[in-house]
């Protein structure tokens, strides 16, 4: 069985490979990448793992790359609507073209109903990989920890956590954790046409603060605003202009309930219990300092 991972230069695809390597033999993993001459593509082929051209604005490429593949994870890409619509459909025709037999997505908590600005072009793409006719698994991951790395950098050197979200709930979930369940489902028989909800426990912004604060032993001052008063802090901070309106899109969208999980099924995957917000700091953190 040969199986695909496309995105495998970035955080969550990179990741999948390194528990796919735990797992199977070299053999049985191919990369996708769009700079083959990457220094991360480098290091691919130096494990003795196959590296394949993976452009997603240029459909011929995956559908060389695509070519003798069972199991594809298709990673999602960025940019605005009509970017990333063309960039999916030609990875789903691709899939199609090479005979693929089973595609896996990254999607976002409840895609299918969240008002989270990323759901609707989540949802837009689960429906392409649904209507291929193609047999697929979506994984519909919720907010990684590691999003917030920047945020605690900040806090370490004695900024405050600046929220305008509320009370609104995110299950974070830890990075390694989503990459050995897609691992998980990605090798085992069975799953076909599954949409799995991957979360970990619905905490507040303030929550998660106080588990922050625990695990540095520091109390970390919590502010939250409104909407402008959060856009002015970004932008007195030097943040680009263009993210402004998504980075205060995401708050909004959380405040209203839009990284909250009804239920998760990261433990039935795992066939563990997920790491907990506090264990999945404290490794961060202790990274962080190397």
């Amino acid at each position: 069985m040969k199986i695909l991972v496309t995105g495998a230069n970035g955080n969550l695809g990179s990741k999948i490979v390194e528990s796919l390597l735990l797992k199977v033999s070299v053999e049985d993993i191919i990369v996708g990448v769009r700079d083959i001459q990457s220094e991360k593509a480098v290091s691919y082929k130096e494990q003795g793992l196959e590296v394949r051209l993976t452009d997603f604005e240029k459909q011929e490429t995956l559908i060389s790359a695509f070519d003798g593949i069972d199991r594809v994870f298709i990673i999602s890409t960025f940019g605005d609507f009509e970017t990333v619509m063309r960039q999916h459909t030609n990875a789903v025709e691709a899939a199609k073209s090479a005979s693929v037999k089973k595609i896996y997505y990254p999607s976002v908590t409840r895609a299918d109903e969240s008002r989270l600005y990323l759901a609707g072009m989540h949802r837009a793409r689960e429906i392409a990989i649904i209507e291929s006719g193609i047999p697929y698994v979506i994984l519909r991951n919720n907010w990684y920890m590691e999003n917030e790395l920047g945020a605690i950098r900040g806090c370490m050197s004695g900024a405050p956590w600046v929220t305008s979200a509320g009370d609104g709930k995110i299950g974070w979930v830890y990075r390694p954790d989503l990459a050995e369940a897609t691992t998980n489902v990605l090798l085992a028989d069975g799953h076909e046409n599954q949409i799995y909800e991957l979360s970990g426990e619905n905490l507040t912004q303030q929550q998660f603060v106080d588990t922050l604060s625990e695990v540095l032993d520091k109390e970390i001052s919590f502010a939250s605003v409104d909407d402008a008063s959060y856009e002015k802090l970004l932008k007195d901070a030097g943040t680009p202009e263009t993210y402004l309106p998504m980075l205060v899109m995401t708050q909004k969208g959380i405040r209203e309930g839009g990284l909250e999980s009804t239920h998760s099924d990261l433990e039935f995957l795992l066939n563990r219990q997920p790491t907990s917000l506090k264990e999945a700091l404290t490794i961060l953190l202790e990274n962080t300092e190397k």
